[in-house]
């Protein structure tokens, strides 16, 4: 099978035997696989291991079944849950399966989904029902935004602020829609991901380019009842802390090595929650899904590219710097350019 494969800070299409499944796993056939920042900027700084199949936001349809497995069958549309856990240890008791040390998550520990085939556990498997398989491939990035919406007990009537408009910050910009939010700003940098926010359900968009943050917070002081910080911006969870009401929660979705500064003093004097919020639980893997299935959530909004396996390296270039680029999708299935073939 064709597959993408970690190279010297770059990806290449190479060519890997078909994969076989074990006990209780299947083969799933991808359709679409999303291209993650943390793949991207993994593969940019070197942290990815080579040779590594990446990608963890993904759909496909069953093409093999290994023993004991009963709960899918042949042809089956699936989306595939990437985070594995055993259900039993203490991390997976705290619905934290991601941290589960007993089953590998897919596209990190294991191959993923920039292949054509890959192999997964049938429990991690998900049936897309009215959802489509293009639609099953954003049921993990919205999955990662419902968990931190989640801790910051954002609903109805919520003011909340995004701050960052990559995938997951618009995913947190749907996922509040969804939910009733009242009122939703947010603010990014990339012209074309700021037409994606307002195309999502965000009330009020900011060009952080253009715009003076200390004078827009300043402005907005105590306005926000949850703030998301999406954006990795050393300067960001400050002037979030500035922006929320008493009592408010500041969540923390982006993956960063910044070291942020902040106002311990207004932190307690308001009351302020701040979380950490990584990945998901199963449990918003199927919320995710199906609010994408009834058609509360709309994810079409968020593709900007489609890509053979073939195109997409130069995607994981361009997602350095996105500029109007917003999400692209890895369809293994489509073939690629005449010159690569």
């Amino acid at each position: 099978m064709r597959a993408l494969v970690v190279a010297d800070h770059a990806v290449e299409v190479t060519s890997l035997p078909d994969p076989s499944p074990g006990n209780d796993e299947v083969v799933v056939a991808v359709h679409s696989c999303g291209i993650c920042g943390s793949d991207v900027h993994g593969v940019e700084l070197g942290r990815a291991a080579r040779g590594q199949v990446l990608g963890h936001e993904l759909s496909g349809t069953v093409v093999a079944l290994g023993r004991g497995v009963d709960a899918v069958r042949i042809d089956d549309v699936v989306a595939v849950n990437p985070l594995g856990g055993c259900g039993s240890c203490e991390e997976c008791a705290r619905g934290l399966s991601f941290r589960c040390a007993g089953v590998p998550n897919v596209g990190l520990e294991v191959p993923g989904g920039f292949a054509e085939y890959l192999v997964v556990p049938a429990a991690q498997l998900y049936p897309l029902g009215s959802a489509s398989l293009e639609d099953g491939a954003h049921v993990e990035p919205l999955a990662v935004a419902l968990h931190g919406v989640h801790l910051a007990g954002a609903g109805v009537g919520t003011r909340a602020v995004v701050f960052g408009v990559g995938a997951i910050g618009l995913s947190v910009v749907l996922a509040l829609r969804a939910l009733g939010a009242e009122e939703i700003v947010a603010i990014g940098r990339s012209a074309g991901r700021r037409r994606a926010a307002e195309a999502v359900g965000a009330d009020v968009v900011v060009d952080s380019s253009s715009v003076d943050l200390d004078a827009f917070f300043v402005e907005h002081a105590g306005r926000f009842d949850a703030a998301f910080e999406c954006s990795g911006a050393e300067a960001a969870f400050g002037l979030l802390v500035r922006a929320l009401a008493s009592d408010g929660t500041l969540v923390e979705l982006a993956l960063t090595g910044q070291v942020a500064a902040v106002s311990l003093a207004e932190l307690l004097a308001k009351n302020l929650h701040v979380v950490g919020s990584c990945a998901f639980g199963p449990h918003e893997f199927a919320e995710s899904l199906s609010l994408i299935a009834t058609g509360a959530v709309d994810p079409t909004p968020l593709v900007s590219a489609r890509l053979s396996l073939e195109e997409a390296p130069q995607a994981f270039v361009e997602l350095r710097r996105p500029k109007d680029l917003v999400a692209a999708l890895v369809q293994p299935w489509r073939p690629g350019p005449p010159e690569s073939r």
